[in-house]
């Protein structure tokens, strides 16, 4: 029992202070603030985007869990689904085509635009970056100039059955719009990078590769420019739970989006390519822009 002087002087005051006491004496504490949770595919690119990104939410005063989920782009958006997942970077273009088989939208704007209204309920997409990963195709700095061709547009220029050598299988999608585009090219034929890289800077194929982070700016390779839009764009975005994400948190993450570049996002994948610690270089990059 608390004992209140009833002076006149005293009885608000001490009624004041009763009532605080009884109040903080009921209330419980608060919810801790649960740790964000950033994931990615398996490929160098993918994880230290997610690094680049986890260090911007750090930097803006999140708790980012140490805890990283690895796996596909499916399975991923699931454990945004259940909660367990907060961000995830992805290629727009890729995402895109497997959770809208039937699109048929190519240009940067038109496939995040897309994206955003395919994403499930309570995911959003944030602000493009600007790297980019659409495949081109190569062909040697010397065939180009021979042949007179600097676009995808002008594939038909090339010899025709020129062999095409390629690291992934290429999508039915993409080997008719590259036919579509005038590309007599022969049959793909799949190689490792670096055989792939050398049989097209020999001049005996032209390539079909992702830029990042295959082609060097040395190895004599020059890729097609695809500016009518033959091929779907690929551009990294982040992908998130929109409820994870205070205002704050949210421009932290599109902040990466005005700085980080394929050029930097290609060098940094290299570095941990070459047994580079991923943690390493992101900080590094944060600190260089202010992240």
């Amino acid at each position: 029992m608390i004992a209140v002087s009833l002076g006149r002087r005293g009885v608000l005051p001490a009624l004041a202070l009763v009532a605080a006491l009884l109040v903080a004496g009921c209330a419980e504490p608060g919810p801790t603030p649960q740790a964000l949770v950033t994931g990615s595919t398996a490929d160098t690119p993918s994880r230290v985007a997610a690094a680049i990104y986890a260090g911007a939410l750090r930097g803006a005063g999140a708790q980012v869990s140490d805890e990283h989920p690895v796996g596909t782009d499916a399975e991923l958006l699931g454990k945004l689904d259940d909660r367990s997942l907060d961000l995830m970077p992805a290629w727009s273009g890729e995402l895109l085509g497997q959770l809208d088989p039937g699109t048929t939208a190519l240009s940067a704007e038109d496939v995040y635009a897309q994206l955003n209204k395919a994403l499930p309920q309570g995911v959003s997409a944030g602000d493009v970056t600007s790297v980019a990963n659409k495949p081109l195709v190569f062909v040697a700095e010397s065939l180009a100039t021979s042949a007179g061709v600097d676009e995808l547009a002008e594939c038909a220029r090339l010899p025709a059955g020129l062999p095409l050598v390629t690291i992934d299988e290429p999508t039915p999608e993409i080997a008719a719009a590259l036919s579509a585009a005038g590309c007599a090219f022969a049959p793909p034929q799949q190689l490792d990078p670096q055989a792939a890289v050398a049989e097209v800077a020999a001049g005996r194929a032209a390539g079909l590769f992702p830029p990042l982070p295959v082609v060097a700016d040395d190895s004599g390779l020059q890729g097609l420019a695809d500016t009518g839009d033959v091929l779907r764009a690929e551009d990294l975005v982040p992908v998130f739970r929109t409820a994870s994400l205070s205002r704050g948190l949210f421009q932290a993450m599109n902040k990466v989006a005005g700085e980080l570049t394929t050029a930097d996002l290609t060098t940094m994948s290299r570095e941990v390519d070459g047994g580079a610690e991923i943690s390493t270089v992101a900080q590094r990059w944060l600190g260089e822009h202010s992240l």
